[in-house]
């Protein structure tokens, strides 16, 4: 029978302390320190005009996802004027800007992140190719018909009413014509009253009293 611990229980014989996997962590370490070296060395080969050298994958390949749609909306104003604490391993952790957990790596600016996260770059390492799936008609009018449903659902009846909006036009239409028909009975009225005013001068005009008690010589 083995010891017996504090609580009563047997002790275990690996210890109470945590049991990490060196030689897992180690190989992490050679093949993160043969990425940076082989970035290096691509980045002079740019620089040279040569075509960098590809990546060397010793895990056995998974089959790549197709792109598709961003579910959850970017907030780059999420972030603007804090401070966030980079777990990170080569020089992203000593820059300010926005940081990619995935690709351990810092941008400078939004339009850098938004361009690298949707660059091929990134989705490799989330396992992705730069191809989307072909939809087919069915797939469209499936598409077409949901969008259609879930608007269908967001329109109350209670904010939305044919009827009440027909009968509000019909009274914005009879107020308008309303009001067009006072304008023009203002505007005969208007038009009687000069034609009443000017009829004594004429009267006058005929009967030759044109100068009767006028001043005007």
């Amino acid at each position: 029978m083995g010891q017996m611990n504090a609580y009563g229980g047997e002790k275990s014989s690996e210890g109470f302390r945590r049991q990490w996997d060196t030689a897992a962590y180690a190989q992490k370490a050679r093949d993160r320190e043969q990425q940076l070296k082989l970035d290096e060395e691509n980045e002079e080969r740019r620089h040279k005009g040569l075509k960098p050298r590809p990546a060397k994958n010793t895990a056995p390949k998974e089959p790549r996802e197709l792109l598709e749609a961003r579910k959850d909306a970017v907030r780059l104003d999420k972030m603007v004027g804090k401070s966030q604490i980079v777990q990170a391993s080569s020089a992203a952790a000593g820059q300010p800007g926005f940081y990619c957990k995935e690709c351990d790596i810092t941008v400078k600016d939004s339009l850098s992140y938004l361009d690298h996260i949707n660059g091929k770059k990134h989705q490799r390492i989330l396992n992705r190719i730069m191809k989307v799936q072909v939809e087919t008609v069915d797939d469209v009018i499936a598409k077409l018909a949901s969008l259609r449903a879930i608007k269908r659902r967001q329109i109350d009846k209670s904010d939305y009413d044919f009827y009440e909006q027909v009968k509000l036009q019909q009274q914005l239409d009879a107020e308008k014509k309303l009001k067009r028909k006072e304008a023009k009975k203002k505007q005969r009225e208007a038009k009687k009253s000069v034609v009443a005013s000017d009829q004594p001068d004429e009267m006058a005009a005929t009967l030759g009293f044109s100068s009767f008690g006028s001043s005007k010589k």
